[in-house]
């Protein structure tokens, strides 16, 4: 079968499947999440204590953070070793490293604050403060000696996939949380708080969002209005530029297929949590983790593969 052909029907599959699931979940997202909340989410509760959901909400996000971190590394190393030397080698790889150090800093804040909200009181600023910045900084270090293993001919690899996914991986999330405001669907927790679920919208109606004073006085944050898309699946959704890296690589076609099987089953989980906490109905979790999956394969197939055939090809006809 040609490539051509291949791809045509790659995309039409995919399209039959999207298209099945979006529809699925347009006649079903409430009665979904009603199953999915029960002996979960209490009656006028708006967060959940359920051990599965919080773990989900801690680390779903993690992908997006840290494989993020990983592909500045990846950057820094290449700076340094296949970069002549010079003041804009210098530049170029410390601001690589300090784009890690960061991306690990944001996630372990991002996921101490969901442990503190979950399960503490009140628990002191600096001690939070002092406790990111040593896993942040531990995190970074662990990446970037696992990335210093790495061949020249590795790096030289990937240098490409990884500038193009880290574009790609900014606009999903820049499309995912646009489009949270404007559409302003109301979370099945929001409902739930206030016992009153006439609130409940399709996912394809644009409501926009209320006044954020209003929102805090009733629910206690102003994040009621923000259930489409999913924002923490589509930064599970990150998991697939791991997969992905494994072909840019040319790892074996066991260890790609434990990876992409990694990739599905934990976007799936953290999809699920996500409607099981009340934060989203299955069609949010469907269209972000979409979102973050078709970013990935689109930046690999489009801007990556297609680049490293055509090479190819005129190499040959040189």
């Amino acid at each position: 079968m040609s490539i051509k052909k291949k791809t045509i029907l790659n995309v039409c599959l995919f399209l039959l499947i999207f298209g099945g699931l979006l529809i699925t979940a347009t006649f079903t997202d409430f009665q979904v999440s009603q199953i999915l909340t029960k002996n979960v989410l209490e009656p006028g509760r708006y967060y959940t204590e359920s051990f599965f959901g919080a773990c989900f909400e801690t680390i779903g996000t993690a992908p997006e953070y840290l494989v993020g971190a990983f592909m500045a590394e990846i950057i820094f190393w290449y700076a340094l070793r296949i970069w002549e030397k010079g003041a804009k080698q210098t530049v170029f790889a410390a601001v690589s490293l300090l784009g890690a150090v960061t991306l690990c800093f944001m996630w372990v804040k991002e996921a101490l604050g969901y442990v503190t909200r979950h399960y503490t009181e009140a628990v002191s600023t600096d001690y939070l403060t002092g406790v990111t910045a040593f896993f942040a900084l531990l995190l970074c270090l662990l990446g970037t000696l696992a990335v210093r293993n790495f061949s020249d001919e590795s790096l030289k690899k990937l240098i490409r996939f990884v500038a193009v996914s880290c574009v790609a991986m900014v606009a999903a999330t820049l499309l995912v949380q646009g489009l949270k405001i404007p559409f302003g669907r109301m979370r099945y927790r929001a409902m739930n708080k206030i016992n009153d679920f006439s609130g409940f919208t399709r996912w394809y109606v644009a409501g926009g969002q209320p006044d954020k004073q209003w929102m805090r006085d009733t629910f206690g944050t102003s994040d009621a209005f923000k259930s489409f898309p999913s924002g923490h699946t589509r930064s599970a959704a990150a998991t697939f530029y791991l997969a992905a890296m494994g072909g840019v690589l040319g790892l074996s076609k066991k260890k790609r297929v434990a990876l992409w099987v990694f990739a599905i089953v934990f976007t799936g989980l953290v999809a699920v949590s996500r409607i099981m906490v009340g934060a989203h109905f299955f069609s949010d979790v469907l269209v972000g983790g979409t979102v973050g999956f078709l970013c990935c394969v689109l930046s690999k197939e489009f801007f990556v593969d297609k680049g490293i055939h055509a090479r190819a090809l005129i190499g040959r006809a040189a």
